[in-house]
C-alpha cells in the first residue's frame, strides 16, 4: 500500500501445507479489516475462493479460471463470483493450451465470454481476461514475439469483447535477468501494454519506473527486446546491463534518493513530486549547509526550476501543483529551524478576488505558487471591498497587492482600487490577473486620473496572465535594479499605447429597435407541462453524460497544449480514470435545478415575461441588445412579437451544486493539496454546467421539440451581456429556495451555479453584436450527451484546445476605463 498498490492479491497455497482454505479465511479476515485496498484472492480451488469470499465484506477479485481442464472448474468459480458481487479473473489458456498468438487469445478469451456472460450472467465489466506474460529473457525462439503478442492480444481484447477489462503479470516477462535489468524491462513492458489497454498490472509498484524517467538508450534495447526488432536484441539487452554491474533494484527503486547528498535529494523530491521522506532530507540539508541556505539554494531553485518546466510545456498544470504541496511539507519542516531568523521570507504580497467577484481558484492558485516560493500570502478571499485590501497591505507592509476578478463586471474594481491607492500616496505595487482582463487593461488603469490626465500610478500596474508571471513579477520588485527595469518598461509601454490612441470605436446604439430582424414569427408555440416555477429532482448520473470532458481535461485540470501521444497517455493513464473515481466517490456535489415557464412576448428589444396566473401582468422585462447592422439580430426577435397578438413561451432556469465544494477547496487548500483543489473545483465547475446542459435537454423534452433546438443564453455572453439581469432572475425563480443568491457584483453564489434563458425558436442561434447571421433554416445545437466529449461514452477527443471558459466581451477582454 505504501508502495502504490491499488489491489492487494492473497496467496497463502504452500505444497508443504495441506491447509490452504483454513490459512485463506484467517489471511482474508485479518487483511480485509485492516487495509482499505480492495483484495484479489490468489487461487486455484473452489473451495478457497469460496472460504475468502466470505470473510471479505466488500467487492473482491478472484484469481483466476481458465480452460485447461475444460469448463467444470469454470462452472464452479463463476456462480461464487456472482454471488459475492466480485470481479472475475480469466487467463486466456484452453484444452490445447496457453494462448501464444494475439488471434488464439482472443478465440479463447471470447469463448470464456461466452460461458460466463451469457450463460451465467455475469457483467462483462467483472470480467478480466489476463492475456499471458511469457518470458523474453530465455533466449528461447519460441519466446521472442510472444511480447509482441501480447500487446496485440490486449488491444484486440479490448477493441473485440466490449465491457470487459485486461490484466497481466507482468514480472513474468524478465525471469533471469539481473534486478536492474528486470526493473527496467517491466516497466518498458507495462508502458506498451498500457498504452494497447491493459486495465490491471500485477507489480510490485516500488519497482516499476515511468517510462519517460528510463534513460534513452536503455528504453531502447528494451524496446528491441519487446517489438523483437533485432535478431541480437537479447544479448544487447544483457550485455548493458551485466556492465553496469550488480544493481539491488528492489533498494534503489524503494529509495531511489539512497547515496545522495541532501541538497540533491531535496531537489529529487521536489522534481519528482514525491512526499514521503522530505522532512527528514530537510534535517540533513539545514545540519549540513544550514536553513536559510536550504531554503534560498535549494528548495526555491527547485520549485523555479518546475515553473521553467511547466512554461516550456514538459509538466501540466496538477504535477505543478503537486510538486508544491512537496514543498510546503519541506518547507513546514524548515520553519522549525527558520522561526527566530529574520529576513528568511522573499516578501509579502496581499491577494484578494475583488468585490462582487465569487471566482477564487485563480488567486489560490496564485496564493500556492508564491508561498511555496518564498513569499508571505496574505489571503483575503473573495468578494473583497477595496477599504479591506487597503487596510491589510498598510496592516501587513505589504510589498505588493495581488488582484483578481474573472468577470468583465467586476474587473472594474481594479482600477477604482488603483485610484484609491494613489488618492491616499500609498506606494504598493499592484498585479492584476483574470479571465476578462489583458495588457492593455493595465495600461490604462496606470492612469489614475483616466483619459484627462498623464500621471501614473507610481509604483506601477502590473499584468500577469498566470501564476508564474505573477511569481516572475514579484521576483523583479523585489530586486531594486530588476525592480526599475520592470517599472521603466511599464511606463514606456502604457505611454506608447496611450499615443497611439485607442483604435477607432464605432458609435452604434445596441437599443436601436427601429429594424428587426428576418426571424421567423409564425412558429408554433410549444406548450409546458406546467406553468411557473418547480424544482426538478435531478439524478446525477444522468447530469454525467452531460458533462462536457474536453472543457473540463483541457481548462479546468490543467490538459492546455498537452498534444499527441502525450494527450492520449494523459487522458488514458490520468483523467479519465480520475474522473470515473471522483465521479463514483464524491459526496461533496448537491445539485439543485428549478426551471420555470412563462408567457411572454417581445417588445422591441425587449422579452416581456407575463404572469402564469392572468397572462396579462407584468413579472418582469429582459433587455437585450440588437445588432447594428447585418441581419440586425436580437434575442427579442426568436419570441412572438406584441403586435402579433398570439403568447410565447420563455423558459428560465437556475442550477447549483451547492457550497459544499467550496468549502471542500478551501479544506484541501489549507491541508496542502493543491492539485487535489484543482481537481476538485475543476469537477465542481463542469458538474454545474452539466447540469444546466442537463436540464436545457430536458426542458427541450418537456416542450416536445428536437433536442438540438433552440439555443440556451447566460448572461455575461454578447446576446445578454448585462449581469445586472441576474437580479430579475432572482426574484422571478426565487432563487432562496434552492440556496442561491446574487452578489453585489451580480455573480451567481454558491460560485458553482449557472442561470440561463431558453428560446425554442428553430432559429435560434449564438450571436455578437458584430457577428453572427440568421439561418434561414436554423442550425442544430451543439450537443454533448452522445458525442466524443461525453464522459459516458469516453469517445476520442481531439488535442486542440478549447477557448477559455470565462465571461467576456465579444471583440477583446474588458478594458475599463
Amino acid at each position: 500500500m505504501t508502495g502504490g498498490a491499488h489491489v492487494l492479491d492473497l496467496c497463502v497455497a504452500l505444497t508443504e501445507r495441506s491447509d490452504e482454505d483454513e490459512q485463506m479465511r484467517l489471511v482474508a479476515k485479518k487483511v480485509s479489516l485492516t487495509q482499505p485496498a480492495p483484495i484479489q484472492i490468489d487461487s486455484t480451488e473452489p473451495e478457497v475462493i469460496a472460504t475468502a469470499l466470505d470473510q471479505i465484506p466488500g467487492r473482491a477479485i478472484v484469481n483466476s479460471v481458465n480452460l485447461e481442464a475444460g469448463r467444470d472448474k469454470l462452472d464452479r468459480v463463476v456462480p461464487l463470483a456472482l454471488a459475492h458481487g466480485a470481479a472475475l479473473i480469466a487467463l486466456t489458456i484452453d484444452e490445447v493450451g496457453m494462448a501464444k498468438t494475439a488471434q488464439r487469445k482472443v478465440e479463447v478469451a471470447q469463448r470464456i465470454r461466452d460461458l460466463c456472460c451469457e450463460e451465467h450472467g455475469l457483467d462483462p465489466e467483472l470480467l478480466i481476461f489476463d492475456a499471458l506474460t511469457f518470458t523474453l529473457t530465455t533466449g528461447d525462439e519460441e519466446w521472442r514475439p510472444s511480447a509482441v503478442e501480447t500487446i496485440e492480444g490486449i488491444r484486440r481484447i479490448k477493441a473485440e469483447i466490449p465491457g470487459v477489462k485486461t490484466s497481466l503479470g507482468v514480472s513474468n516477462v524478465s525471469f533471469g535477468v539481473s534486478p536492474g535489468a528486470r526493473a527496467v524491462l517491466n516497466s518498458v513492458f507495462l508502458h506498451h501494454c498500457v498504452d494497447a489497454g491493459l486495465d490491471l498490472a500485477m507489480v510490485n509498484p516500488n519497482h516499476i519506473s515511468p517510462y519517460s524517467e528510463i534513460t534513452a538508450e536503455e528504453r531502447e534495447l528494451a524496446d528491441d527486446l519487446v517489438f523483437n526488432r533485432r535478431e541480437d536484441a537479447l544479448e544487447r539487452f544483457i550485455a548493458h546491463f551485466e556492465s553496469k554491474g550488480e544493481e539491488d533494484v528492489a533498494q534503489g527503486a524503494a529509495d531511489p534518493t539512497e547515496g545522495m547528498e541532501p541538497e540533491e535529494a531535496l531537489h529529487f523530491h521536489i522534481l519528482r513530486r514525491r512526499k514521503e521522506g522530505v522532512e527528514d532530507w530537510v534535517d540533513r540539508s539545514v545540519e549540513k549547509i544550514g536553513a536559510v541556505p536550504t531554503l534560498n539554494e535549494v528548495l526555491l531553485p527547485a520549485m523555479k526550476e518546475v515553473g521553467d518546466k511547466f512554461g516550456a510545456g514538459e509538466l501540466i498544470l496538477p504535477f505543478v501543483l503537486q510538486s508544491a504541496e512537496v514543498m510546503k511539507r519541506a518547507v513546514a519542516q524548515l520553519e522549525k529551524y527558520l522561526d527566530k531568523i529574520e529576513g528568511y521570507t522573499k516578501g509579502t504580497v496581499v491577494l484578494a478576488t475583488v468585490f462582487g467577484d465569487v471566482h477564487d481558484i485563480g488567486k489560490s492558485l496564485v496564493n500556492t505558487i508564491l508561498t511555496n516560493n518564498g513569499y508571505t500570502v496574505i489571503d483575503l478571499g473573495k468578494q473583497v471591498p477595496i477599504q479591506t485590501i487597503l487596510d491589510a497591505a498598510q496592516e501587513h507592509e505589504a510589498t505588493a497587492i495581488g488582484l483578481s476578478a474573472l468577470l468583465v463586471s467586476t474587473s472594474k474594481q481594479m482600477p477604482a482600487c488603483i485610484q484609491e491607492l494613489h488618492a491616499k500616496g500609498l506606494d504598493y505595487p499592484v498585479l492584476i490577473g483574470g479571465a476578462a482582463i489583458n495588457r492593455a487593461f493595465s495600461y490604462r488603469a496606470l492612469y489614475p486620473g483616466g483619459k484627462d490626465s498623464e500621471e501614473q500610478y507610481e509604483p506601477g500596474v502590473f499584468y500577469c496572465k498566470d501564476a508564474f508571471e505573477g511569481l516572475a513579477v514579484m521576483d523583479q520588485l523585489i530586486d531594486q535594479d530588476a525592480r526599475s527595469s520592470l517599472v521603466e518598461k511599464l511606463r514606456t509601454g502604457a505611454t506608447e499605447f496611450r499615443a497611439k490612441g485607442d483604435a477607432p470605436v464605432e458609435e452604434v446604439n445596441l437599443a436601436d429597435d427601429s429594424v428587426r430582424s428576418p426571424a421567423r414569427t409564425d412558429v408554433p408555440v410549444p406548450a409546458p407541462p406546467f406553468w411557473g416555477v418547480q424544482e426538478i429532482d435531478v439524478d446525477l448520473d444522468e447530469v454525467y453524460s452531460h458533462l462536457d470532458t474536453h472543457v473540463l481535461f483541457k481548462l479546468h485540470w490543467g490538459g492546455r497544449g498537452v498534444k499527441g501521444e502525450a494527450w492520449k497517455t494523459l487522458l488514458r493513464d490520468d483523467f479519465r480514470p480520475r474522473l470515473e473515481r471522483m465521479w463514483s466517490e464524491q459526496t461533496y456535489l448537491h445539485p439543485r435545478a428549478l426551471l420555470g415557464f412563462f408567457p411572454c412576448y417581445s417588445e422591441g428589444n425587449d422579452i416581456v415575461v407575463l404572469d402564469p396566473e392572468d397572462r396579462k401582468s407584468e413579472l418582469t422585462r429582459f433587455v437585450c441588445p440588437r445588432q447594428p447592422k447585418g441581419d440586425r439580430i436580437c434575442l427579442a426577435d426568436f419570441y412572438r412579437p406584441k403586435d402579433s397578438g398570439e403568447l410565447d413561451v420563455i423558459a428560465v432556469q437556475a442550477v447549483t451544486v451547492g457550497t459544499e465544494v467550496t468549502e471542500l477547496m478551501a479544506k484541501l487548500e489549507d491541508e496542502g493539496e493543491y492539485a487535489e483543489q484543482l481537481f476538485v473545483h475543476g469537477l465542481g465547475v463542469q458538474t454545474a454546467e452539466g447540469l444546466a446542459e442537463w436540464l436545457h435537454y430536458e426542458a427541450r423534452g418537456m416542450l416536445g421539440i428536437p433536442v438540438t433546438q433552440g439555443r440556451r443564453y447566460s448572461w455575461g455572453y454578447p446576446a445578454v451581456p448585462e449581469q445586472s439581469e441576474h437580479l430579475k432572475v432572482e426574484k422571478l425563480l426565487d432563487l432562496g429556495q434552492i440556496g442561491m443568491t446574487i452578489t453585489d457584483g451580480y455573480a451567481p453564489d454558491p460560485e458553482q451555479s449557472t442561470l440561463a434563458l431558453i428560446a425554442h425558436h428553430p432559429q435560434a442561434i449564438y450571436f455578437g453584436t458584430r457577428q453572427g447571421r440568421l439561418l434561414a433554416d436554423g442550425s442544430p445545437d451543439d450537443l454533448i450527451k452522445g458525442s466524443p466529449r461525453d464522459p459516458s461514452l469516453f469517445g476520442d477527443l481531439d488535442d486542440e484546445d478549447p477557448p477559455d471558459g470565462a465571461v467576456e466581451a465579444e471583440d477583446e477582454p474588458a478594458l475599463a476605463s
